[in-house]
């Protein structure tokens, strides 16, 4: 009987779908137009009529965003291999031409179309007017600002939440090549129930195209408690997904992120806090920066470069790899009126200097490990080093002018090159002293439109420690022990249950070994790692 009932639901509801996207109407009414990007790639476009935003009508697949706090919502396609996406949210609607080209039927009027795709190619616009009954095509041309340095390239979020059977993975990947993003850390979650559900995970869960852009899923692992950590990539999800009764069904607190950075590690996952720290009132980041359990801290999100914070825990003498993650689609559900120019699927993202081999994630997963990446909503930066770490030379480059390019020594401008209002490329060195150990990156700023969030880039640190001694600079570490100090008298007074006492004095004593290394003087050359 229930086998029957499916059978009868499953037309209906075919039925239903198609009614959204059936089109009608007498065809000598309306406009038919072709949009095509030239050369031929997805890009993401959007449609204004007489000034005001418009709808491009028909397309075959449609995502609609309404975010709660479960991530539940699913593609819906009407075509088995659509030429357009719709994606929706707070009543603001992001097209993607999937396939590079597609027709629409359109009233006539007077229309402006732009077209983007991710941050090495400048935006195309064009105008024109539609007359009922016509037939028109308008070339979409992009070029890429960044030249032959784009293949150079992987560019990746670590931070997706987007709920995927592999029936989708078609549209998302050309989504992925509409945003130039190599790589997309689709991450499965919980909040009582699980959310933005993988089917599958490590190599059999990776979806690729053209051997350039992957879907790699991952999770998100979380707790008001300990923060929210991120697990990139591995060969399985590890339970409990979350702990403590706000995000599971379950007061226990046992599993917190060191148990789960030493599992995950082990099962091949790229491990590390999201939204820098965690997120939460209470955080154990300054117990696993120091015990060595961190790949990365997400430090660039929702259009914020937490540049004091990062530079607090470089000054500490640890080396934190920071990288950028967007959390969609949670910066679409906080923003009315999305910056066009900015990605839907990686606005922030972490840039990796990687041929894509043998896959885009795991060429870009291994940079992040090892420090080699750069943070960017825009330009491209780049650092390197003289000859013995006698001086340091930066570089920098985009579409749009650059207002600054700065070399930062142990968190202070120690060379700068400021931008004219028209230059696109920068470039500035400095020199170091050689007796006293430092950390040395760049960082630069463009000019940013109305709407739009900060554009600016920012490398990972080069490291140039003198003597084999690690940087201690500027009070950081004993700023860091009185942090984590007060929040271990947190831990001990708190609503911590654990399964065993056993269990419970592992993460005080763990605790207490992070307190003695962060009140100690910084040791040698791979502090926090």
């Amino acid at each position: 009987m229930r086998i029957r009932r499916l059978y009868l639901i499953a037309p209906f509801a075919l039925a239903l779908a198609w009614a959204q996207f059936r089109e009608s109407g007498a065809p000598e009414l309306s406009a038919h137009l072709e949009l095509a990007a030239e050369p031929l790639m997805p890009v993401r476009v959007y449609l204004f009529k007489d000034g005001q935003p418009f709808g491009l009508s028909p397309v075959q697949a449609t995502l609609p965003l309404r975010v709660d706090l479960f991530y539940r919502e699913r593609l819906w396609r009407s075509a088995a291999h659509p030429e357009t996406l719709e994606v929706t949210c707070n009543d603001r609607s992001h097209f993607f031409l999937l396939k590079g080209r597609a027709s629409f039927d359109l009233p006539a009027g007077r229309y402006r179309v732009e077209a983007y795709r991710g941050l090495f190619y400048t935006p195309a616009r064009a105008e024109f007017e539609l007359r009922a009954g016509e037939r028109r095509r308008v070339p979409l041309r992009l070029e890429s600002w960044a030249g032959a340095a784009r293949g150079e390239w992987l560019s990746g979020d670590d931070h997706i939440h987007l709920t995927r059977s592999p029936e989708d993975n078609d549209i998302f990947l050309a989504w992925l090549a509409a945003e130039d993003l190599s790589v997309a850390n689709f991450l499965q979650l919980q909040r009582q129930m699980d959310a933005a559900v993988q089917y599958a995970f490590g190599p059999a869960g990776q979806a690729t195209r053209e051997d350039r852009y992957t879907i790699r899923p991952g999770h998100e692992s979380r707790s008001e408690f300990y923060g929210h950590v991120n697990l990139l990539g591995g060969r399985e999800m590890i339970r409990p997904l979350s702990v403590g009764t706000m995000y599971a069904n379950s007061p226990d607190t046992s599993t917190y992120p060191a148990l789960l950075f030493a599992r995950g590690r082990q099962l091949g996952a790229t491990v590390g806090f999201a939204h820098f720290d965690g997120s939460t009132p209470h955080s154990t980041m300054l117990m696993d920066l120091a015990g060595g359990s961190l790949d990365f801290v997400e430090v660039f999100q929702f259009g914020v470069l937490k540049t004091a914070e990062w530079y607090e825990l470089l000054n500490a003498g640890f080396r934190a790899t920071g990288i950028a993650g967007s959390d969609f689609p949670v910066p679409l559900n906080r923003t009315r009126e999305w910056p066009r120019w900015i990605p839907l699927l990686g606005p922030e993202r972490t840039l990796v200097k990687a041929r894509p081999q043998p896959d885009p994630y795991t060429a870009w997963a291994a940079g992040v490990k090892a420090g080699n990446a750069i943070v960017t909503n825009g330009p491209l930066v780049e650092i390197t080093a003289g000859p013995a770490g006698s001086a340091a030379t930066a570089t920098a480059a985009f579409y749009r002018p650059l207002e600054q390019l700065e070399i930062v020594r142990n968190g202070q401008v120690v060379a700068s090159a400021p931008g004219d209002g028209k230059r696109t490329r920068l470039s500035v060195s400095a020199s170091l002293p050689a007796g006293e150990s430092c950390w040395v990156a760049a960082r630069v700023r463009a000019r940013k439109e109305e709407g739009e969030p900060e554009i600016q880039a920012h490398t990972n640190p080069l490291y140039f420690l003198r003597g084999g001694k690690a940087v201690d600079a500027g009070g950081a570490r004993r700023t860091l022990a009185a942090k984590w100090k007060a929040e271990l008298d947190w831990y001990r007074t708190g609503p911590l249950e654990f399964r065993t006492d056993a269990a419970r004095r592992e993460f005080f004593a763990r605790g207490e070994k992070a307190l003695a290394i962060l009140s100690s003087p910084a040791g040698g050359t791979d502090a926090g790692r």
